[in-house]
């Protein structure tokens, strides 16, 4: 799965009990549920074995990777951590050049002098978890009683006992919820953040198929990417030295060379990002009917936009091709969510699960008395918002998101309400409270190009202004769309030649001397920016809950709580939805047959590549090192019967977040890693499919010969622990 995906999986939906293969289970409390389950499936593990704060385990090789972006595990005694190559993306691209093009032509290091150091780089083991709901909840309480809860309550909970317990420890101290307030833990972490670019394969390897192949099966990528971790002398996490070295783990994973089988056992260890699996189906019906719609449309153009630019011009490729990356991956999740959400009827099983809500709710006096509105007013909340919210979902699509040029003429925005509020006269170049505007417009121009940027946002506003009522444009937008006559190319055209938001020369030199909130706001562009107001949407969101008298938000973690206890009445096993915080998830190898009349294998093999090999394609594309390897069979002790497997499947079930997750066999070896999830799984932030759902994988056995015969990157396999 991609990061940006951006961030999507966990929490029971039917009623019965869990699948075997179902489940994203919190690894502190996984054996008191699931381990019988797991242990039939074929693991050889004890619980200790995989979780225990007193000893090494496999938890303790396992970290997030910038704060939860994507999950890598440690492969060697000397700190070195693999991922997948879509988690290391913006990293390789951020050291890339035109004369060094990292992403084209892959990275090695060697030695250990030649790896890349990378600013703002992490990752984090976690140490520890303790369970403080009891207290939590007291906390809550005394909050409510007190009349000082407010509207970040959950958070001002989580402060009061980070602080407690954070302070008598060498490690951060993060607290979660589960089950929105039903559980409360706390998570011990330790951040590392000398973090450096050890190898990372070229993007025709790593991201081979790219776009088109991109949640699709079968696929042939070779998704990986390897950094090394550093701390200080005595290996405590350290900022970057010179002097630092790299860590000694507590716990390092075996790689297994063995390959991988239709049945076999496979478990799945990371931090998947966020899911959804308790949302009702009111909520359902507005992700497929109200904001999806929107979303795949406006990144589909903006898309189909940049990629007309980046073919025409390698630069620009390489000044968009991160970008492309993020927006494309979820621009296809939200378009194959639909599809599945619709397919698998997910609104008709929530609502049949919702009568078994009602009839559970009616059976006795205090449920009827907690939620006997309930049900009615997810209809009502929902019903009543669902145009602020498609409107809201406009602006941020549309508006606030696509173009580099008015994102810098927003902060200018931002910038005259400070002034305004702050009864600031004038703002010039070296003022402080100009300083952030000047930082992130350098930052975002290093990255740009102005006719795909012009043409991404007159697209853009078409879409606005076709599909946004008038009255939420504001004031200076309507007088510019009139006085072009709604010619809103000729409207661009207009503010891009009288703006100095198109680079960061111009923005200097415009504000070489004080400019007044008027004179700032007599940029076209920086007046549109002020005219299309958040706090508008804001407002027209809350307007519509007021004249309903609902809240659709807070009756949906009622929702949550209700269906928990319903669950719980009935001994279901459950999990929670995913956070952020580390998960275990187990299953096995196998085919799956998505749809009528067809049946895809487990595995795919190397002969992929010289099958979509197509030298006129950027995203299928093969060199002539990689063409005359596969053509000479030389598959070395990474093959199998004559034959290297590239990718495989498995029913684990993962989400955004688990990117670069280890794929574990019964023993706790890595067979692969996990980097996809098969376009029928796409309703999975929300509805596990029993038979559907498939996890893509890469085989480490593929990375490996990738290591040795494509980078001659030997050197970097002696580090690790082979097993057979």
């Amino acid at each position: 799965m991609k990061k940006a995906i951006f961030y999507l999986l966990a929490c029971v939906l039917l009623p019965v009990a869990a699948s075997a293969d179902e489940g994203m289970w919190l690894v502190s409390t996984f054996r008191d549920v699931i381990y019988p389950q797991m242990k039939k499936e074929g693991l050889k593990l004890k619980p200790g074995e995989i979780y225990n704060e007193e000893s090494p385990a496999l938890c303790n090789a396992i970290v997030a990777v910038d704060g939860g972006m994507g999950t890598g595990s440690v492969i060697s005694d000397k700190g070195l951590v693999i991922t997948n190559h879509h988690v290391a993306y913006g990293d390789i691209h951020s050291l890339s050049t035109p004369a060094k093009n990292y992403l084209e032509e892959g990275f090695w290091a060697l030695e250990q002098k030649d790896e890349l150091p990378l600013k703002g780089k992490t990752v984090t083991f976690l140490r520890q978890v303790r369970d403080v709901t009891d207290e939590a909840q007291a906390i809550r309480d005394s909050l409510e009683k007190a009349n000082s809860l407010g509207i970040f309550g959950t958070r001002k909970v989580y402060g009061i006992l980070e602080r407690k317990y954070g302070g008598d420890t060498p490690f951060e101290v993060e607290c979660a919820s589960m089950w929105k307030g039903k559980k409360y833990l706390l998570f011990y972490y330790e951040t590392y953040k000398d973090v450096r670019l050890v190898g990372a394969p070229p993007v025709k390897i790593g991201a081979f198929g790219g776009e088109q192949d991109n949640w699709g099966w079968p696929q042939h990528k070779g998704d990986f990417a390897l950094y090394r971790v550093y701390g200080d002398a005595k290996g405590r996490p350290a900022a970057y030295s010179e002097n630092n070295v790299p860590i000694t783990p507590r716990k390092v994973l075996n790689v297994s060379t063995s390959g991988i089988h239709d049945g076999d056992y496979a478990m799945v260890i990371g931090f998947p990002g966020r899911t959804n699996r308790y949302m009702s189906s009111q909520a359902v019906r507005e992700k497929e009917h109200v904001t999806n719609p929107v979303v795949i449309k406006a990144r589909r153009d903006r898309l189909d936009i940049m990629l007309r630019h980046m073919e025409a011009d390698p630069d620009v490729r390489l000044m968009y091709s991160d970008k492309y990356f993020n927006i494309s991956n979820y621009a296809d999740y939200a378009k194959w969510e639909n599809i599945c959400l619709r397919r698998y009827d997910v609104i008709g099983i929530r609502a049949a699960e919702e009568a078994r809500l009602a009839a559970w709710i009616d059976a006795d006096p205090a449920r009827r008395a907690e939620y006997g509105d309930l049900l009615a007013n997810l209809k009502k909340g929902y019903e009543a918002r669902a145009e602020a919210v498609r409107e809201k979902c406009y602006y941020q699509e549309t508006w606030i998101r696509p173009s580099d040029v008015m994102m810098t003429a927003n902060r200018l925005g931002t910038l005259v309400d400070r002034m305004q509020r702050d009864g600031i006269a004038s703002v010039q170049d070296s003022d402080k409270n100009f300083a952030g505007v000047k930082s992130n417009t350098r930052r975002m121009m290093k990255d740009f190009d102005l006719a795909t940027d012009k043409e991404v946002l007159t697209r853009m506003m078409e879409s606005f202004t076709d599909n946004v009522p008038r009255e939420m444009w504001g004031e200076q937008l309507p007088q510019l769309y009139d006085r072009f006559k709604g010619n809103v190319p000729a409207l661009v055209d207009y503010a891009f030649e009288n703006t100095c938001c198109t680079s960061y020369e111009k923005l200097c030199a415009w504000f070489a001397q004080p400019r007044t909130a008027e004179e700032i706001l007599s940029d076209p562009m920086a007046a549109m920016a002020n005219s299309v107001s958040s706090r508008r949407f804001a407002e027209k969101l809350k307007q519509a809950e007021e004249t309903s008298g609902i809240d659709a938000d807070k009756e949906e973690l009622r929702y949550t709580h209700a269906i928990y206890e319903m669950r719980e009445s009935e001994g279901t096993p459950q999990y929670p939805d995913a956070n952020s915080t580390m998960r275990l998830t187990y299953g096995t190898v196998g085919p799956v047959s998505p749809k009528d009349a067809v049946h895809y294998d487990s595995r795919s093999t190397i002969d992929g590549y010289l099958e979509k090999y197509n030298p006129d394609d950027y995203e299928f594309r093969v060199d002539d090192r990689m063409s005359s390897l596969i053509r000479s069979k030389d598959w070395g002790r990474w093959g199998e019967n004559g034959r290297l497997y590239v990718n495989f499947l498995t029913n684990n079930d993962i989400t955004g977040g688990n990117s670069g997750s280890p794929v574990l066999n019964a023993r706790g070896d890595v067979i692969g890693l996990a980097f996809d999830g098969n376009r029928e799984s796409m309703s999975g932030d929300i509805y596990f499919h029993p038979t559907n759902f498939k996890t893509v994988c890469v085989d480490i056995r593929f990375v490996l010969w990738i290591m040795d015969k494509y980078a001659g990157a030997g050197k970097l396999i002696d580090e690790m622990r082979l097993v057979k």
